[in-house]
């Protein structure tokens, strides 16, 4: 800590001494006051102390226990019962979502006019609900802070910030267990692509949010047309680093508040082989989803169906699977199995049962061709219906994927079974076609005060619905 000097103020920020200004020779807005360093030495104490507080408490108070959580799913560990088979889960996920209601959480402001949801996020430690919408070729991305008064989160327009609005294609957004967000655009003029990195706020102590100091929008123009397909946040809780699928091949962005490091990672893509004339063949480099299998893992996507694997501490890449379609969706479902989503099919894998080196899997295969050579699936979903661009999300606790589906409504499938798992949410039909899902997880830490039991967040038009318990 710097040493104290009568008549001077410290900045920790900008690491320089600054002359403490008399009140009545200050100009107005002057940061260096006595008043106004006053106010902050009182602030910064009140935040010591409630930091303190908050400390005793989480150590001293009584806690319910985390299996309650999910009352259907983990009450046998409060009552002694060994944990119950795959078939005794799904018959307590079936409960659970039979009892599921709806109930709007917030319509989001159109900017400037009426705009479609794309994909929806709720931050679980502040509540911040975050929503990209697309109108034609222009994008946005708003953010909405909850009534923290409440004893359940509420929303509504006076806590909603427009973060950007771009002549764009809206790619993809991303949250990073770190509060840090991406958002992804292509397609703009001149072929320009779009970043843009916000660490999201927490309120303070009088229920307002202040940003802190983040880095401007980033605006790129590739010599090559890029186009960007999806994103994915690391599970680390300690840097902010993000997996990004491009018709370039697999990147990752990482760094700092002011300094972020864009990466492009080799694939193998195997032989090379001559395009026939008059033939379509999809481009080798291209990945159109990536997911994080841990920390130093990626999986990727690619648009002749072939899921790889990165090792991001060798710099290696395998490929495993052959889907039997495009892969415009990875989803982990365990350390062991993944979910891999195309224009068509559906399909489980399980790293158990790859095949030993991808041996028998025959690489850049045209999806399209019929009787191309494809890795046996652990597990089929027959009824998934798409969008065409598919957009799903998973519940590990419950074991339970969600699909938006052409006809207008939400599909539910066990990942146990692959079949379809009846509720009130599939059988709402909505007034057009849901843009996509979110499953939420219900917890008791101190701060969340979304919805105890398991949640999930869905985008129709510009209305964002909850359905819970």
């Amino acid at each position: 800590m710097a040493p104290e000097i009568p008549g001077f103020y410290y900045d920790e920020d900008k690491k320089k001494y600054f002359k403490i200004q008399p009140d009545h020779v200050a100009p107005p807005g002057a940061q260096y006051s006595a008043k106004v360093l006053k106010r902050k030495r009182s602030d910064h104490i009140k935040r010591e102390r409630k930091a303190k507080l908050d400390q005793r408490t989480a150590s001293e108070m009584v806690t319910r226990g985390a299996a309650l959580a999910q009352p259907l799913v983990t009450v046998h560990r409060e009552i002694g019962l060994e944990m119950p088979g795959g078939a005794m889960r799904e018959k307590y996920a079936r409960l659970q979502v039979s009892q599921l209601h709806r109930e709007e959480l917030h319509k989001f402001e159109p900017w400037p006019r009426a705009n479609t949801i794309r994909q929806v996020v709720r931050n679980p430690r502040s509540g911040t609900l975050i929503a990209s919408m697309a109108r034609g070729q222009e994008s946005s991305v708003s953010v909405c802070f909850p009534d923290i008064e409440n004893s359940q989160w509420s929303y509504n327009h006076t806590m909603e910030r427009l973060l950007f609005r771009e002549p764009f294609r809206l790619a993809s957004m991303s949250l990073s267990p770190t509060d840090c967000l991406l958002a992804t655009m292509d397609d703009g003029p001149d072929g320009a692509c779009f970043f843009s990195m916000h660490w999201l706020p927490a309120p303070d102590d009088d229920g307002g949010y202040t940003w802190p100091a983040i880095s401007q929008p980033t605006r790129i123009t590739p010599q090559h047309p890029m186009t960007f397909w999806g994103t994915a946040a690391c599970p680390s809780t300690t840097d902010p680093i993000f997996a990004i699928a491009a018709s370039e091949g697999l990147h990752t962005i990482h760094g700092g508040e002011n300094n972020w490091l864009m990466k492009k990672h080799e694939i193998d893509i195997g032989p090379k082989k001559p395009r026939s004339k008059g033939h379509w063949w999809p481009q080798k480099n291209t990945v159109c989803s990536v997911e994080w299998l841990n920390q130093d893992v990626i999986m990727s996507g690619r648009k002749n169906g072939a899921i790889l694997f990165n090792d991001l501490r060798t710099g290696s890449s395998t490929t495993h699977f052959q889907h039997s379609d495009s892969v415009m969706q990875l989803k982990k479902v365990d350390d062991w199995r993944i979910v891999a989503a195309g224009p068509r099919y559906l399909h489980m894998f399980d790293l158990r049962f790859a095949p030993d080196g991808a041996k028998g899997i025959k690489r850049n295969k045209n999806p399209s061709i019929a009787n191309s050579e494809t890795s046996q699936p652990y597990l089929t979903f027959p009824d998934f219906a798409p969008l065409p661009m598919p957009t799903l999300d998973i519940s590990t606790d419950l074991g339970l994927l969600a699909n938006p589906s052409p006809d207008q409504t939400i599909q539910l499938f066990s990942l146990r079974t692959g079949r379809q798992v009846p509720s009130p949410l599939t059988e709402r039909k909505y007034s057009s076609t849901p843009s996509c899902v979110s499953f939420e997880a219900g917890n008791d830490a101190p701060a969340w005060k979304g919805p105890e039991t398991l949640s999930m967040l869905v985008g129709i038009d510009g209305v964002v619905d909850q359905w819970s318990w």
